[in-house]
């Protein structure tokens, strides 16, 4: 019984060292950590990505906050092949071969992120009340929130073919102030311009059901959904 138990622990020990991906792409999720610097990545395009039984060895440091070690690794694949992946406090793009071609890192743990493909804009948000949109082609950021307060950014969601919806979670001042009542809400973005923003019931999900946006609220007494008012835009 010992050799197949130290078989397992030599398995799990090679998983803990590196990121590998195969040709099956995992379904998108989304969680990161950044800082305000974003840098090319040291990693030359013309390295050679290293295989073995796992896949391809991607070009990606394993490192992440004290005390942050569990967070997961996100991954998004862009329809060009690209490849965005969430981690810890860097969101990093790969090329369609797998070499790195940027990096951008917040000052907090990276909460969500999405690619709009039409407008070429990549929406983030992260701890610490930060919000960023960065160029997909080339990482540069092109906007980037810090609010001071009790808010903090939340779900990014796309809209349409061309708008971004990011929530605000105002859960600190309904703690604060004690009043559970104080709603959350929610702006659209197309592009780097803020189109509008709308209420949300207080911890409610945000859903978008085609040219719907809904709020589904679940609490001890039930399941509520709200429709969401949406502004005209141009």
């Amino acid at each position: 019984m010992k050799k197949p138990f130290a078989i397992a622990l030599l398995l799990a020990a090679i998983s803990a060292v590196g990121i590998c991906v195969n040709s099956i792409s995992a379904p998108a999720r989304k969680i990161v950590i950044n800082s305000p610097d974003q840098y090319y990545s040291e990693r030359s395009s013309q390295d050679t990505p290293e295989r073995d039984f796992h896949g391809t060895k991607l070009p990606i440091k394993l490192f992440c906050m004290e005390g942050l070690e569990s967070v997961r690794t996100v991954t998004s694949v862009l329809p060009d092949g690209k490849m965005l992946i969430g981690l810890c406090d860097a969101l990093l793009m790969l090329n369609s071969d797998r070499s790195a071609l940027w990096e951008y890192h917040v000052p907090q743990v990276l909460l969500d992120f999405v690619f709009i493909p039409k407008t070429g804009l990549i929406y983030g948000t992260a701890g610490d009340n930060n919000m960023f949109i960065l160029e997909a082609s080339t990482g540069k950021e092109l906007v980037r929130n810090s609010r001071d307060g009790s808010y903090a950014y939340g779900v990014v969601k796309p809209y349409g073919d061309d708008i971004c919806l990011i929530t605000d979670d105002l859960g600190g001042y309904r703690y604060n102030h004690n009043d559970p009542s104080i709603k959350d809400a929610v702006r659209a973005w197309r592009g780097t311009e803020e189109l509008w923003s709308a209420e949300l019931p207080p911890d409610a999900k945000l859903i978008v059901d085609g040219s719907k946006i809904l709020a589904l609220t679940e609490t001890k007494d039930g399941i509520f959904i709200t429709d969401i008012d949406v502004p005209k835009t141009n």
